[in-house]
């Protein structure tokens, strides 16, 4: 069928696929690193400023 994206002004976001609903919430310690906007989604494995789209806090898995 489809699927149908919210994303609310304070970093929530909402995925309605099919029979499935995802909500995403990062926490609002981590602001952009470029902006310092707290609005952070993630985006596959990545996550992105939802106020200036810059991609940040990229884990490599080996640093802690």
């Amino acid at each position: 069928m489809g699927f149908v994206e919210f994303i609310k002004p304070d970093g929530t976001k909402v995925t309605v696929a099919n029979d499935e609903i995802i909500v995403d919430v990062i926490n609002f310690k981590d602001c952009c690193e470029l902006c310092n906007d707290p609005r952070m989604i993630h985006e596959g494995e990545l996550v992105k400023c939802i106020g200036c789209g810059c991609v940040n806090h990229i884990d490599y898995g080996w640093q802690k």
